[in-house]
């Protein structure tokens, strides 16, 4: 670990994660928490919080093949300074329509700064060390996402929401410095003249991994059923679930503050966690671990109950670092970012369909019912992955 730290990119990007994380747990806290305060409408919720995913599905392959040609490191820089922008909206808007333009802002930024960040963590990876370098990756940027809900749920406590919109728009301007003091960053390999053909290319090679490759087309099949648990409810329903139990923005972000720091100590182990076993069965294990405990939170009676359900749920995190390092390790892709842009692509696919398709549901009948069935299909979903697993990955 200390040879990988003393990789002046490495810890260059390993910092830029950090900081990304703070920016994206601070604003998944307070964006949901602003748009209550604008509009009671569980769809508007839904909407605002489903245009953050949706904004990657026509991108994230965009946003790797441009990674692939130009380098990473412009992208990076590219990244930040759009979510810089999208903090500034968020302060400045005062209707849920505004808060509506300025999470579009901050997933285009999300799409463009993920994939060539992990990408380019793959391509420093020593050989046999990839779910060690994407595990360090993913921890650091949970420690980043631990801070940000904290410090979003206090200052808006302090100072209101706009305030916490600067706080996390002035770390979105130091990333951007991080990545300009980066040296090198895996050069380009196309001028821009030639890159309209590439990006073609890249679709039609992208999408055909995704068809023939069956290590690719499983773990994205994985990375949909574990998408049901936390990482579609806790930013969205969770949050409304602990106001309606009467707990406040500071109370909210320390709790998804822990829930990200037993993510990111999981996270940080998972060279150790992957030695010696399936990673398949890890990852469907994953799975059905986080639908389990998002589906026991409704039944639960107590607040520290409730906040047990959803800090254990934290262990869920295992799955970005886990399933990049599955694809870097199992299909090929190493080398290049469309295992990562696939895995994004199926992220901004499911995301915002599966927020949108609750909010009806918690429209319609009941906030407890989007928990049960969230649960029940996602279970469903390992099951039927455990038995395509059984006969062909493991």
């Amino acid at each position: 670990m200390r040879r990988l730290l003393r990789d002046r990119n490495v810890s260059l990007v390993l910092a830029d994660c950090s900081i990304f994380g703070f920016v994206l747990g601070l604003a998944l806290l307070v964006v949901p928490l602003y748009t209550l305060t604008l509009s009671d409408s569980p769809l508007v919720l839904a909407a605002v919080v489903a245009v953050f995913p949706l904004t990657a599905v026509l991108l994230s392959l965009a946003s790797g093949a441009i990674s692939d040609a130009l380098g990473s490191r412009w992208m990076l820089v590219g990244a930040f300074a759009v979510m810089a922008a999208g903090c500034l909206m968020l302060a400045l808007a005062r209707t849920w329509p505004g808060v509506l333009l300025g999470q579009f802002l901050l997933g285009l930024g999300d799409v463009a700064y993920w994939i060539p960040a992990f990408a380019l963590l793959a391509r420093l990876a020593p050989p046999g060390q990839q779910y060690s370098v994407q595990g360090l990756g993913a921890s650091a940027q949970e420690m980043g996402a631990i801070v940000g809900p904290f410090v979003g749920g206090l200052v808006t406590g302090v100072a209101g929401f706009p305030a916490a919109f600067l706080v996390g728009g002035v770390l979105s301007l130091a990333g951007l410095v991080v990545g300009l003091a980066m040296t090198h960053d895996g050069d380009g390999r196309e001028s821009m003249s030639g890159i309209g053909a590439f990006l073609l290319r890249y679709h039609r090679q992208a999408l055909g991994a995704l068809v023939k490759n069956r290590a690719v087309l499983w773990a994205n099949l994985v990375h949909a059923a574990i998408l049901l648990s936390w990482p579609v409810m806790r930013g969205s329903f969770y949050l409304a679930y602990l106001a309606a139990r009467g707990l406040g923005s500071s109370a909210a972000g320390a709790i998804v503050s822990v829930h990200l720091l037993i993510g990111s100590l999981a996270a940080a182990n998972l060279g150790r966690l992957s030695a010696g076993r399936s990673m398949p069965r890890l990852l469907l294990a994953i799975a059905a671990f986080g639908a389990l405990t998002v589906g026991v939170t409704p039944l639960l009676t107590s607040i520290p109950l409730i906040v047990l359900a959803g800090c254990a749920g934290g262990v869920v995190a295992l799955y970005g670092p886990a399933l990049i390092g599955f694809l870097s390790e199992e299909s090929g892709l190493a080398e290049r970012s469309m295992g990562v842009a696939l895995l994004n692509l199926s992220w901004a696919v499911v995301s915002p369909t599966s927020v949108l398709l609750v909010g009806v549901l918690v429209d319609r009948v009941s906030l407890s019912a989007g928990f049960f069935v969230t649960e029940v299909v996602a279970l469903v979903g390992v099951g039927l992955l455990w038995i395509w697993a059984e006969k062909r990955l493991i």
